[in-house]
């Protein structure tokens, strides 16, 4: 069973839980809350371009470095 303390704190975080979640009834059309338009039909380019050199960047670091070799500068 449960304490008449613990159901007291309950109680009160849940009653703040439902007080705060009162910020979420503003309307706002999908991609509004972002800092650039997502609309755009060249976004999903840029985006997935990026998304792909970023993740690639440590495969082109590794194979710059495997091509250098041991101080040899004939690449």
């Amino acid at each position: 069973m449960l304490s008449a303390v613990a159901r007291t704190s309950m109680r009160s975080r849940a009653t703040a839980r439902i007080l705060r979640s009162g910020h979420h009834d503003i309307p706002s059309p999908n991609g509004m809350n972002m800092p650039f338009d997502t609309q755009k039909k060249s976004f999903k380019y840029i985006y997935w371009g990026s998304c792909a050199f970023f993740a690639g960047l440590p495969v082109i670091a590794v194979w710059w470095q495997l091509r250098k070799g041991n101080g040899n500068r004939n690449y």
